[in-house]
């Protein structure tokens, strides 16, 4: 995740603050770093680094349907730290995608994971302040072990999509899946950007129902 400038403001709402990472993070030039991501999901696909996530439910991931689209791939998460090395790892024992085609998944895990979870919210307007989560690649190709965060501005709600400008940084590959956060709800899942000056989400508010029906959180 490309993101310009240090965050010092509390987040209050989803109670975070970022900070200048610590002898050891990643390198990442005015990088802001989360301090607390316990809902934070981290997902590999055989194996490896892959997308971002968030965990909403004692054995439900939610991301985006494009992260876990490869047929034959194994998918597995590590929950509840910012360093996704020291999170629990728990295996994708099924996959759920909307009938509609919404980019957007729900992974129910072999076990239950012990947390805080993902709040879901539904309330997001055009010139609300989101915060965006994720362990995408920095600037320099580098995927991140750290969970970063990035403040940007939403310019339009609408067909089941969330548009934000550039705020305080951007997403990058990797950032796909990863949380959507405004007022401390989780609004939206990340599924693209341009690496100049916008990202895209899918909206809860279109997906709600599908959620709840398929993990009944």
């Amino acid at each position: 995740m490309r993101i310009r400038g240090l965050f010092t403001a509390l987040l209050c709402a989803a109670g975070l603050v970022t900070v200048t990472p610590a002898a050891g993070a990643a390198p990442i030039i005015d990088g802001g770093y989360a301090q607390s991501g316990p809902w934070a999901a981290m997902i590999e696909q055989n194996g490896e680094q892959w997308c971002s996530g968030s965990i909403i439910g004692a054995r439900w991931v939610l991301t985006a349907q494009h992260c876990i689209d490869e047929p034959g791939a194994k998918y597995s998460v590590r929950v509840g730290d910012v360093d996704h090395q020291a999170g629990t790892y728990a295996v994708a024992s099924a996959i759920y995608t909307p009938s509609s085609g919404a980019d957007i998944a729900l992974l129910r895990l072999d076990r239950s994971v012990s947390t805080t979870y993902a709040s879901l919210g539904t309330s997001v307007s055009a010139g609300d302040t989101e915060y965006v989560y994720g362990w995408g690649y920095n600037e320099d190709g580098d995927l991140q072990r750290y969970l970063k965060v990035t403040q940007m501005k939403v310019s339009s709600v609408g067909s089941g999509l969330i548009k934000a400008r550039r705020g305080d940084g951007l997403t990058n590959g990797g950032d796909s899946g990863g949380p959507v956060f405004v007022g401390g709800k989780q609004v939206g899942v990340h599924i693209a950007g341009n690496k100049v000056d916008s990202s895209t989400h899918t909206a809860i508010s279109a997906n709600r129902t599908w959620i709840r029906d398929t993990s009944g959180v």
